[in-house]
C-alpha cells in the first residue's frame, strides 16, 4: 500500500474508533461507507478498508452483505473477557516457559521488544505509532499463545479478543492525556521484557504472574 493511502487508511481507523468509543453512534446503529465519507471528509476508500479492521478489534460486526453496525456491549463484559484472557495468557506463559521455547520463538520475542523500543524511542506518539504498537503487541502476545499448543486454550483467547476493548491491538492514545498514554504503554512494553526474561529462564510461575498483571495495565491505558 503506498505511505500516502495507508495514512488515509490509518485516519479512517482512528477517527472511526473515536467515534464509537466517545458514543456519537449508537450500539446497534447501522454503518455506511457513504455517509462515513461525508462525515470524515475523506474518499470511500479509506474507510471501506477500516471498516474491516474494526470489525477485528470487536468494535463493529458485519450486518448482511458488506453491512456494518456497531456492536453491542457491557463494560463488564470487556472487563470479563480481558480477565479470562489474562488467564489463558498466564497459562500459556507458564506452558511456553516450562516447556522451554524455541531460539525461534525467543529470536521472535526478541525482534518485538526491539520493535517497541524503537516507537517508544520517539515520546511522541502518533496514529501510525499507534497501529504500529498495537500490531507489534498483537504478535508478540499471540505467539505466545500459539507456542504453548493448547487448542482449547487458543480457541478461548481467539473468542476474547472479539469482544470491545479486548484484543491486544487496542490501544487508543485519542481517548486520554497522551503523557499518561505514553507512560501506560512503556510501562507494558517494560513488562513484555520481563516476560521474555521469565520465559528464558523457565520460570513457568513468574511468566504466569507477569501476564495477568500485564492485563491490569491495558485495562487502564484503556480507561476502564
Amino acid at each position: 500500500m503506498e505511505p500516502m493511502a495507508n495514512n488515509h487508511r490509518l485516519q479512517a481507523v482512528q477517527q472511526l474508533r473515536e467515534l464509537i468509543l466517545c458514543g456519537t453512534f449508537a450500539p446497534g446503529e447501522r454503518i455506511t461507507e457513504a455517509a462515513l465519507a461525508e462525515r470524515l471528509a475523506i474518499s470511500r476508500t479509506p474507510i471501506r478498508q477500516a471498516l474491516p479492521a474494526l470489525c477485528q478489534e470487536g468494535l463493529l460486526v458485519q450486518t448482511g452483505n458488506r453491512g456494518y453496525a456497531v456492536r453491542r456491549f457491557s463494560q463488564q463484559e470487556s472487563l470479563d473477557a480481558l480477565a479470562v484472557r489474562a488467564l489463558m495468557e498466564g497459562m500459556a506463559a507458564r506452558a511456553v516457559a516450562e516447556q522451554g521455547a524455541s531460539a525461534d520463538l525467543l529470536a521472535a520475542l526478541h525482534a518485538c521488544l526491539d520493535e517497541g523500543d524503537r516507537i517508544l524511542a520517539k515520546r511522541t506518539l502518533d496514529a501510525s505509532d499507534e497501529l504500529a504498537y498495537g500490531d507489534m503487541n498483537a504478535r508478540f502476545h499471540r505467539m505466545i499463545v500459539m507456542a504453548a499448543d493448547k487448542p482449547i486454550l487458543i480457541e478461548t483467547v481467539d473468542r476474547c479478543t472479539l469482544v470491545p476493548f479486548v484484543s491486544p491491538t487496542n490501544v487508543v492514545f485519542g481517548q486520554r492525556s497522551p503523557t499518561l498514554a505514553y507512560d501506560d504503554l512503556y510501562y507494558g512494553h517494560r513488562q513484555h521484557g520481563a516476560i521474555v526474561s521469565a520465559i528464558e529462564q523457565r520460570d513457568g510461575a513468574r511468566a504466569e504472574l507477569l501476564f495477568r498483571e500485564h492485563a491490569n495495565t491495558q485495562r487502564h491505558s484503556m480507561g476502564i
